[in-house]
């Protein structure tokens, strides 16, 4: 099975663009790369992407891989309206203009001719100050130590589960869902080959740390400085509070500023009460018990906190599920 292409208007608004990270929004036109799924023999996956930002991903891969190259190859081009046509034929035909293209090479720059003329007197140039030497800074421990003892020629499946036994033993936060993980895994595998087309395991263990947040797990990677939470009055709604707080750290991650504020607001007055909160009904209502910045859905969570000891939101945060 190989890899094809096809094109649609986005049905809804929950997919990302694979390149620019973005969200489609629905009725958006949009390009699927569909290839093999390496974990279920038969069955493919589509990775989606924005249209410009698909013949982008296409000028910076191998030569040896199989590019969008015509129209005819564009399954569901003749449903499109015709504007969204004449946009998907200029950005192809733009990209075939350039892909062929040679890279300029940079030129050297020509030392201009420093001799005086006859009968003037060359003048001296200050010399320039010596720059202080920086310090070289402490070689860091290189990730490849990690998988010094793999052996080639694995199949997509036993190299999968290679970097998710090496991410757990580093403290990635990954998906509780085991099957989720294999297949995070699998994709930052397929996405990160060598030149010689085997696995990259170094390249694929940094991508799934950065896609979920965890590159100071990395051997070398500096530790996150996180701002400290607010300290509670009232030492039980300690757990509470830093729940919020990490909500918080979260949504600033996603660019929600809104929500993010919103959080750190219910931390602080939570922080703010000398009693046990024991009810978030009763701080986010009307009443003696209510608290500023409280309101219904942060009620909720309180609650849920108070029931179950976790907020399921912050728990797929942490699990990487940032949609």
């Amino acid at each position: 099975m190989s890899v094809s292409f096809k094109v649609e208007l986005a049905s809804n608004g929950r997919a990302k663009c694979k390149k620019s990270k973005e969200k489609i929004a629905k009725g958006e036109l949009r390009v699927g790369r569909v290839a093999p799924n390496p974990f279920k023999e038969g069955e493919t996956m589509t990775s989606w992407y924005k249209l410009l930002p698909f013949f982008e991903m296409q000028q910076k891969q191998r030569k040896t891989t199989k590019k969008l190259e015509s129209i005819d190859e564009l399954k569901g081009f003749d449903s499109l309206p015709e504007e969204n046509q004449n946009a998907v034929k200029t950005a192809l035909e733009q990209f075939l203009a350039e892909k062929d293209k040679p890279k300029p090479k940079k030129r050297k720059a020509k030392k201009e001719d420093g001799d005086a003329k006859e009968g003037t007197k060359k003048q001296r140039t200050p010399k320039k100050a010596k720059k202080a030497k920086k310090a070289k800074p402490e070689p860091k421990e290189e990730v490849k130590d990690l998988f010094a003892d793999v052996k080639p020629g694995a199949s997509p499946k036993e190299a999968a589960q290679t970097i998710l036994k090496v991410a757990k033993e580093l403290g990635f936060s990954l998906p509780s869902d085991d099957k989720a993980a294999l297949v995070r895994a699998g994709q930052m595998l397929m996405g990160n080959k060598s030149s010689d087309g085997n696995f990259d395991y170094n390249k694929a263990l940094k991508a799934l740390a950065e896609e979920l947040n965890c590159k100071d797990k990395l051997p070398g990677g500096k530790p996150k400085k996180k701002r400290p939470g607010p300290e509670a009055k009232c030492k039980e709604n300690q757990g509470l509070i830093d729940a919020f707080w990490e909500l918080r750290e979260f949504e600033f991650k996603k660019q929600d500023k809104f929500k993010a504020i919103s959080y750190i607001k219910v931390a602080k007055a939570l922080a703010e009460v000398d009693y046990k909160v024991d009810s978030g009904k009763e701080v986010s209502k009307k009443g003696p018990k209510k608290l500023p910045g409280v309101g219904k859905a942060a009620g909720e969570k309180i609650d849920e906190f108070l029931g179950t000891g976790q907020i399921e939101r912050l728990e797929k945060y942490r699990r990487g599920e940032m949609d």
